[in-house]
């Protein structure tokens, strides 16, 4: 039986299961080699809703979707022309909110970073990927507090090559920096 470099954070992920209340997946594409790198999108200047924020391909769901798997799939071939027959889905992340309060199920999957990615330009500017051991060097570069409720969320703020990652998407990034850490995944 071969090893795989994925095994241990495969076992530090939650199952892939359907249960949820989540209207809305995300997909986390993590680039398979000895230097793995988690793929980011940059949504486009013109949408009417947030525009030209770092996102992960991901929406909402829609009558069509089977499940919220099948949503983080279409989308993801829909903005950057990824087939999910080009993925290997390792597991999930808990849910997570957005400040709007939209709940949303985190998906994570593996791919060949060398497949040619197509941004859609009718929703993205660009797509990027930045290496996880570069997290651990520096990209934080302050912790945004964010209340709602009783509640007050710290959440970090990264930069890349002019990139910010913040608010939901650096919120998902770091609890995906903890299951890495703690699959003792190589960087």
């Amino acid at each position: 039986m071969s090893v795989s470099p994925f095994d241990e954070l495969i076992s530090a992920l939650l199952p892939v299961t359907m249960d949820s209340r989540a209207r809305a997946a995300v997909i986390l594409l993590l680039s398979r080699g000895d230097s793995p790198a988690l793929l980011f999108t940059k949504r486009a200047l013109h949408l009417r809703r947030h525009p030209g924020e770092v996102c992960f391909p991901g929406g909402m769901h829609e009558p069509q979707d089977l499940n919220l798997l099948a949503t983080a799939l279409r989308e993801m071939e829909e903005e950057i022309g990824l087939p999910p027959d080009q993925v290997t889905v390792l597991g999930r992340l808990p849910d997570f909110h957005t400040r709007a309060g939209t709940e949303v199920a985190s998906f994570v999957a593996s791919m060949d970073a060398s497949y040619p990615l197509v941004p859609c330009l009718s929703e993205l500017d660009s797509v990027f990927w930045v290496p996880l051991a570069l997290f651990e060097n520096g990209l934080k570069v302050r912790v945004d507090h964010f209340e709602k409720g009783n509640h007050t969320y710290q959440i970090p703020v990264y930069h890349y090559q002019g990139y910010e990652i913040w608010g939901f998407t650096a919120a998902v990034t770091e609890r995906f920096l903890k299951v890495v850490q703690q699959a003792n995944l190589p960087k």
